[in-house]
């Protein structure tokens, strides 16, 4: 039997709500691609792995009866995947419209960039964002911690951490894109030696997109490939989620910002949390929202050193 040509690979972890449909709208949209999909399971809690290998018998189910993060997981699943090119895509989502094959058309008409993404859009076919950005920089980061960059969010002057200004209606090169819809070549792969798995969740993606472009393999995104996303499934608690948010975002400042520029990089994510704590203190004192940011801020200390 001859390998895949692409080789699809899903972290899951307590996701048996979500990843049935995923994996449902891989099969029915993607019919051009020779595939394979790879299910590695965090050890979760819930059905998923009954779900999984009930449901969807052709699928690799790989349980690790532990919990390595987002990249160990990932690291598994490339293992033992046989596909020239590598497609990490998240449990939470669902392609649309043929979208794993327009991105593979997509990369072979741009070999050099390595990395290729595509669109996201929310449950109600909304545009989501938050699937490609740029590199973190002093005024990103500023314009982050005083709030401009969500005042003015579709602009590139405030929100260039975002790409405010651009309309997803286009082809674009990016410094970074998402993991929950990632392609790359696994001769890239081999070369960066995939996602480092000392980030434990989130920039790990952000961290191997930027030591490719190191490389001159710059990130591109095409507004041809679409696909709903949720977003945090994983995680049922907002402050757990916004404290690995932060330690990834100092991890990569420490991996990937000049030394003397560091500090101040990490002051401005301080300032960030310190912002929304004060304000939800202020505005919202009796609220979910405020004691969840006082936690964040009250573990300072642990996010600002990284994934240590």
């Amino acid at each position: 039997m001859n390998a895949p040509e692409l080789s699809i690979i899903l972290v899951s972890y307590n996701t048996a709500k979500y990843i049935p449909r995923a994996l449902e709208s891989v099969i029915r949209e993607t019919q051009n691609t020779s595939y394979e999909i790879i299910v590695v399971d965090n050890d979760s809690q819930d059905d998923s792995v009954a779900v999984i290998s009930q449901q969807f018998p052709d699928v690799k189910l790989l349980v690790t009866g532990q919990n390595p993060g987002f990249a160990g997981g990932v690291r598994t699943g490339v293992a033992r995947a046989q596909g020239k090119y590598l497609l990490l895509l998240n449990p939470d989502t669902v392609i649309l419209d043929k979208a794993i094959d327009r991105l593979m058309q997509f990369a072979k008409q741009h070999p050099a960039n390595g990395i290729w993404s595509g669109v996201t859009l929310n449950n109600d076919l909304s545009l989501n964002s938050q699937h490609a950005w740029s590199k973190p920089t002093f005024s990103s980061l500023l314009f982050s911690a005083l709030g401009l960059s969500k005042l003015f969010s579709h602009t590139c002057l405030f929100n260039h951490a975002n790409y405010g200004c651009w309309k997803r209606d286009s082809v674009k090169e990016v410094d970074i894109v998402s993991g929950c819809f990632f392609l790359t070549t696994r001769e890239l792969w081999d070369r960066l030696d995939g996602l480092d798995a000392s980030f434990f969740m989130y920039a790990e993606e952000a961290d191997y997109c930027l030591r490719a472009k190191a490389l001159c393999n710059q990130p591109i995104v095409t507004p041809d490939a679409r696909l709903i996303h949720h977003g945090g499934v994983s995680h049922n608690q907002f402050s757990g989620k916004q404290v690995k948010l932060l330690k990834g975002k100092v991890e990569l400042i420490n991996r990937h910002i000049t030394p003397w520029k560091r500090p101040i990089y990490h002051f401005l994510l301080y300032l960030y949390v310190f912002n929304k704590h004060v304000m939800h203190s202020l505005l919202k004192p009796h609220s979910e929202q405020r004691k969840q940011w006082q936690i964040v801020y009250e573990q300072r200390t642990d996010w600002l050193q990284g994934y240590r």
